[in-house]
């Protein structure tokens, strides 16, 4: 695909932090690397500044009002957005269900037919009822917009929310992971200068693998302290796992991240007992650290559109234990890279089993040996054809 001119539009970008934040501002530097010429538009300031200027060898359009908490918007960029947009061969906007400056971007993309494709980061399921009956998605879909989403589960969400006759097989564009950071490394281990530890058939440090006849696991998480995260769920995860291991193994869980929900957290008798230890937030070096040391990591919640904390631990090397109705299960095979059940009790009961029979061990070995599904390799091959798509799309 020749060099083409990207109009890469988010109402969230650098500095703030966050999914959306993270895939567009590197989606801009890998684009620029392979050779095209991506520009930002986006409603996030920074500081005062208002413009546009370049960032990191990227121009950055910073076009949000002064608002209250810092949300990123303008209601009014309409004009701004006519202006910038037809410099461009193609827009790239980047859409979740309350993301107005991407709508509106959409709106004006749709009347100047300006090649457009948007991808959809968030679920969609609570709004589609009145998404669908609004016809909000709809229009911009029949003036030719080509949708995609970051997982299977956004695909068949994003027909949800139009009407039967605009439905169909949408592209899929995974988020990008940079699997040269997160590959499992047994010299990297040494990142205090120690060597790697020895692991015994069950995983775990030899070191530690037997307390008085019981063999000790770590499981690690990396989530926000939010209802929809389920964070007692997992606390919940790791009594059940306890009870259910008994006197032949100790299993213990480091779930890394803040919240609204840290304060009750810590008042729970698995964390009081230290079962359970909340961290707090880390960087992505301790998290690799600490995923070097574990065994598995775990998620349960239901409600996200890739999981891409996941995806970095199965990079990482490690197995990744999930509900089957998560998103997550697009790079995820059960009992081979991982584990996935239907219920809570149901994995609990099919981790206790790999932990005391020695399959997880051999889940880490899959998961070391096994090319990681989830890279930005991958994502940008997806992502240059949805572009193909896209300009055939607005060429018909």
């Amino acid at each position: 695909m020749t060099g083409m001119r990207i109009g890469i539009v988010t109402d969230c970008y650098p500095p703030h932090m966050g999914g959306i934040e993270t895939q567009t501002y590197n989606l801009a530097q890998r684009l620029k690397a392979a050779g095209h010429s991506p520009e930002v538009i986006t409603a996030t300031r920074d500081g005062s500044f208002v413009g546009r200027r370049i960032e990191d060898q990227i121009p950055v359009h910073r076009l949000g009002m002064p608002t209250i908490g810092f949300t990123p918007m303008n209601p009014f960029a309409a004009p701004l957005f006519r202006a910038i947009f037809p410099r461009f061969d193609l827009l790239h906007v980047h859409v979740g269900v309350l993301s107005p400056f991407a709508h509106l971007a959409l709106q004006v993309a749709a009347q100047g037919n300006i090649p457009t494709l948007a991808t959809f980061h968030c679920e969609l399921s609570t709004w589609a009822p009145i998404m669908r009956a609004s016809g909000f998605f709809d229009r911009w879909a029949e003036a030719g917009v080509l949708f995609s989403g970051v997982s299977s589960l956004m695909n068949s969400q994003i027909n949800q929310v139009l009407q039967p006759r605009n439905r169909r097989n949408w592209p899929i564009i995974p988020n990008g992971v940079d699997t040269n950071f997160w590959a499992p490394n047994e010299s990297a281990a040494q990142i205090d200068g120690k060597a790697p530890q020895e692991k015994n058939s069950g995983g775990m440090p030899a070191e530690s693998s037997n307390l008085g006849g019981a063999s000790s696991f770590e499981a690690v998480s990396a989530i926000r302290l939010m209802p929809r995260k389920r964070p007692l769920a997992l606390i919940k995860f790791t009594e059940t796992i306890n009870d259910l291991l008994g006197e032949r193994g100790n299993f213990s869980l480091k779930v890394f991240g803040e919240g609204a929900l840290r304060p009750l957290l810590r008042r729970q008798p698995a964390v009081t007992a230290g079962q359970v230890s909340l961290p707090g937030r880390e960087d992505a070096a301790g998290l690799l650290k600490t995923y070097r040391q574990a065994d598995l990591f775990i998620t349960l919640c239901l409600h996200e559109s890739f999981g891409i904390a996941a995806a970095e631990a199965r990079a990482s090397g490690l197995p990744v234990i999930v509900r089957s109705q998560s998103p997550i299960t697009d790079f995820i095979n059960d009992g081979m890279t991982g584990i996935t059940a239907g219920s809570d009790q149901e994995l609990a009961e099919k981790t206790a089993a790999a932990l005391l029979d020695g399959s997880i061990r051999k889940m880490q070995k899959n998961c070391q040996q096994q090319p990681c599904p989830v890279s930005w390799e991958r994502c940008l091959a997806a992502t240059f054809a949805a572009y193909r798509e896209t300009q055939s799309r607005s060429a018909r």
